[in-house]
């Protein structure tokens, strides 16, 4: 274990004393915590977090941060309020709610709290309220992000079927909110439903192959478009880039192109088959590599192929995509 210095030890001692002192306010204890876990008072003698609620408070990991988060709302509604959650039942149905919501639902349990006082329930209530219309924001929002993508966009053609469909989606990350700017500010991104929903199972041959371009973050959602499109995933290639990127276990430095089938689509002749690792430069932001396009064309020549989320078409192939 790691020692604390003279001052890291009074102040995990004034801290436990707020904890110990009968668990005081719901408020206080919150926020000992909270100090007690970014400050890492506690690894003198537990080597984590949780291991030291559990030993020397026998406080499970869920209290511990429910007491955090409810200590946090209170904070966070302080300034906007004179009546304050005076349990942290009454603060926990508002921990799920972003600072503004949390404010705005408060503000509702004041407004409706009848003369008998707050009670949890009229929090729980609001908060729902305040969440409901939060995912009706959240469907407008949807549905003018799919107005944006489909801008310049004709609809899919779905009167003409292909047997080979190559596909880059514009996944959507779960990035902070800085990083989703960054790729959104690039070109507008699609939640997995909406790519899913795509009809792509009419414009398929019931023969067909498709080559679809995935992230490593993003391969379990990259399986269940295959899956909705009507293929079944074969192999995939990779592509080694020539710059490094970000990640956050690995710095990823690949992208990985998996190839799915339907019916009896043959496999490419072997005369046709390449590497598995294509190695070749980064060069626009998602753009992939031109050679992908030959190497699919000698896979399956003179086979009707289609591109989707295109930027720049091919000759001899339909594209679809605001960027085409």
């Amino acid at each position: 274990m790691n020692e604390l210095t003279v001052v890291e030890t009074a102040r995990l001692e004034q801290c436990e004393q707020i904890i110990n002192n009968g668990l005081k306010t719901f408020v206080d204890v919150g926020n000992a915590l909270l100090e007690i876990r970014d400050s890492r008072l506690y690894r003198q003698l537990f080597p984590t977090f949780e291991e030291y609620c559990r030993e020397r408070w026998n406080m499970a990991r869920r209290t511990a941060y429910q007491m955090i988060d409810a200590a946090g709302v209170v904070e966070n509604v302080r300034n906007c309020a004179q009546i304050l959650p005076a349990t942290e039942s009454q603060a926990r149905p508002l921990t799920g709610l972003s600072p503004d919501q949390q404010r705005e639902a408060w503000q509702l349990v004041i407004d409706k709290a009848p003369e008998t006082g707050i009670t949890a329930a009229l929090v729980l209530q609001a908060a729902r309220e305040i969440n409901r219309e939060r995912m009706a924001e959240r469907r407008v929002e949807r549905v003018d992000r799919l107005i944006e993508i489909s801008s310049g966009n004709s609809e899919i053609d779905t009167s003409k079927k292909y047997n080979v469909i190559y596909a880059d989606p514009p996944w959507r990350y779960d990035y902070s909110l800085s990083k989703s700017r960054e790729i959104e500010n690039q070109y507008p991104t699609m939640e997995v439903e909406d790519i899913c929903n795509l009809p792509i199972n009419e414009i398929a041959q019931n023969d067909a192959v498709l080559f679809l371009w995935a992230t490593s973050p993003k391969l379990t959602e990259a399986m269940k478009v295959i899956s909705s499109w009507g293929f079944n995933y074969r192999t995939n290639a990779v592509w080694v880039k020539n710059k490094i990127g970000m990640g956050y276990y690995f710095r990823q430095q690949h992208e990985l192109l998996l190839v799915a089938t339907r019916g009896d689509i043959p496999a490419p002749s072997p005369d046709t088959r390449v590497s598995s690792v294509i190695e070749a430069p980064r060069t626009e932001h998602s753009k992939k590599p031109g050679e992908v396009y030959e190497i699919i064309s000698a896979m399956y020549a003179g086979l009707p192929k289609i591109e989707l989320f295109c930027r720049d078409p091919q000759e001899g192939w339909d594209a679809w995509g605001n960027q085409a």
